[in-house]
């Protein structure tokens, strides 16, 4: 279904699961790099640890830019994918991404 085909609110609310996974995403990332700082602060990382931390937190947060900015945020996948991770797949969701969720909690997609 492409998004010629989705209503207005179909889009919106897609738009919205999409950024809600973004952010999920990116706080989770955060997070650990918080717990990061906070080591160090206590004594507990040594600096050049926490660079390179900070360094790994970079490339990753690069990843999750090109993850929603290269095939846009109303991208099918993605939007099935943030559905996924969010626990919102509802079943008419689960018809439609069905071929995605046979390789995702099958064998075929870690083979």
């Amino acid at each position: 279904m492409g998004k010629s085909q989705k209503s207005k609110e179909e889009r919106k609310r897609d738009r919205d699961i999409v950024e809600r996974y973004h952010q999920k995403l990116t706080e989770d990332s955060l997070e650990l790099l918080y717990k990061d700082f906070l080591d160090w602060k206590e004594g507990n990382l040594p600096y050049y640890e926490l660079t390179e931390k900070i360094h790994e937190f970079h490339k990753k947060n690069q990843k999750i830019w090109s993850m929603f900015n290269l095939n846009g945020w109303d991208d099918n996948f993605l939007i099935f994918q943030a559905k996924k991770e969010l626990n919102l797949l509802e079943e008419k969701d689960k018809e439609k991404y069905a071929i995605w969720l046979d390789d995702f909690d099958g064998d075929n997609f870690n083979s």
